[in-house]
């Protein structure tokens, strides 16, 4: 078999160019620190990274999703503490408010402290997240849920303390199969909620039937929150026992004499009940959550894991074979050397 000077140069540098591909290939891993650069590297090897990668991101949407649920149970149990603390407190006022040697002026001074404190509660209900959201106010969280006015759009009807939210419970999703409250709603449908609000009372607007004439439609009729009237009752009967009507059970029926402080310590140890079940309940979530977050944390770390193994080079099986590589592609550049003078224009 005849082998023609052609075919040593087209093997050679065949086989230069080849050894040189290879070492780029290994040179691109060792500076990268991936085994596979390509998925067509190893295609079986290249689907389980990414089935591993996108089970990796979901768990990690998770594990964000836990973080701020976990982030807005803790404000909504802070808030609902300092709301426990300033009803203990007013609850040390009414009781204060029952010594009858107390003068008018007294009176009045307690009655303008607890007034203050009920203004204070007010402030904690319609409390926001720190996006702008109400806490307390369902769905409707950019609508603050406490408000005091008209709360039926009749001017001679008293006015009150009023829900403006609604009952939705907002969640978030903290599993594949695991949706979590992370709100509190004020109210609930025939009453209940935290604030004592029998949400069924709520009337939508009509709109006018004459755009010209507002009115042939209707205002919305929002429903009382009880709490927050029965408290300011309570305390309008301390200074104000006269103009003030109490229920007929908080009245002395031999001397229609009326009894705030009994009446205010009822509806105060009323409401830190109804807010004791729920941070009853926020306190079972958050321990849930970091439950969750430890689960999840160990997911991401055997996703972590898994992907390791099948994405990251070995350094020191890829720096041996680098330095093999560079060797065989040394010598076979010496050997070309070598190979292409054998020739016979030398000898002429």
């Amino acid at each position: 078999m005849r082998i023609s000077t052609a075919q040593i140069f087209d093997r050679n540098i065949a086989a230069m160019m080849n050894n040189q591909t290879q070492l780029a290939q290994t040179q691109l891993q060792v500076a990268t620190g991936r085994k596979m650069l390509r998925p067509s590297d190893d295609p079986v090897r290249a689907a389980r990274s990414l089935e591993l990668q996108q089970s990796q991101s979901v768990n990690k949407q998770f594990l964000a999703n836990i973080g701020y649920a976990k982030d807005q149970l803790a404000l909504t149990d802070t808030r609902l503490s300092t709301m426990t603390d300033t009803l203990q407190y007013m609850r040390q006022k009414f009781i204060q408010a029952g010594n009858g040697g107390l003068s008018a002026q007294d009176k009045a001074a307690i009655a303008s402290d607890l007034r203050s404190q009920l203004d204070n509660l007010v402030a904690l209900a319609n409390s926001k997240d720190g996006q702008g959201e109400y806490l307390f106010a369902g769905y409707k969280n950019d609508t603050p849920p406490i408000v005091f006015g008209d709360h039926d759009g009749d001017p001679d009807t008293p006015d009150l303390y009023y829900y403006q939210g609604d009952v939705g419970t907002r969640q978030m999703q903290v599993g594949p199969e695991r949706r979590m409250d992370i709100g509190i709603p004020g109210s609930a449908s025939g009453g209940g909620g935290l604030f004592e609000v029998d949400q069924s009372a709520y009337v939508p607007a009509i709109a006018p039937t004459d755009p010209s004439d507002p009115t042939t439609g209707t205002p919305p009729q929002y429903p009382p929150a009880e709490f927050f009237n029965r408290l300011k009752t309570a305390i309008d009967a301390i200074d104000n026992p006269d103009t003030t009507t109490l229920p007929p059970e908080y009245v002395d029926p031999e001397t229609n004499v009326p009894d705030p402080t009994s009446y205010g310590l009822d509806i105060v140890d009323a409401f830190m009940e109804r807010i004791a079940v729920y941070q009853s309940k926020v306190g079972s979530q958050r321990a849930e959550l970091d439950s969750l977050d430890y689960a999840g944390q160990t997911l991401d770390l055997h996703y972590a894991t898994a992907r390791s193994r099948i994405e990251d080079l070995d350094y020191n099986e890829a720096l041996s074979r680098l330095a093999q590589q560079q060797l065989v592609l040394q010598a076979a550049q010496q050997s070309f050397v070598r190979v292409a003078n054998l020739s016979l224009f030398q000898y002429l």
